[in-house]
């Protein structure tokens, strides 16, 4: 049952974001990546008022480039919320793009029952290769 789980949110997360991050990161330059986190940094206080705290960035200048940031969960946020959250970052392709993996992971976690484990935090490594982790405590 929690292989079916972990498989069914490879497949519902990544659809349409897997897309949009391999178009993002498939000509990135450095000046690409300065431009992802300046534009992560002006989003932090949206990405708390969504519920999470952004713990760290590590960004990649390798070939492909990638960037990592780790989120710490806070508080999950009804969809109401959510859907304020969520249109006021409309105007950045990334911080969309964030916030709707952090709100997928929100509602994995949701779906796992590990007794007294919630979710801790939630790692978004954005590039060619993109992909979400979360971990719980």
């Amino acid at each position: 049952m929690f292989k079916e789980k972990v498989v069914d949110l490879t497949e519902n997360l990544w659809d349409d974001e897997r897309k949009e991050m391999i178009g993002e990161f498939k000509d990135a330059t450095s000046e690409k990546l300065k431009a992802i986190l300046e534009s992560l940094g002006k989003f932090n206080s949206l990405f708390k008022e969504a519920g999470y705290e952004l713990n760290s960035i590590n960004a990649s200048i390798a070939l492909p480039p990638d960037i990592s940031i780790t989120f710490k969960c806070l508080d999950l946020i009804p969809i109401s919320e959510r859907i304020n959250v969520f249109n006021k970052a409309q105007d950045s392709r990334i911080a969309t793009l964030v916030l709707k993996s952090l709100f997928r992971a929100s509602d994995y976690s949701d779906t796992i029952k590990l007794g007294e484990f919630k979710l801790k935090t939630v790692n978004i490594k954005m590039g060619l290769i993109p992909g979400v982790s979360v971990s719980f405590s």
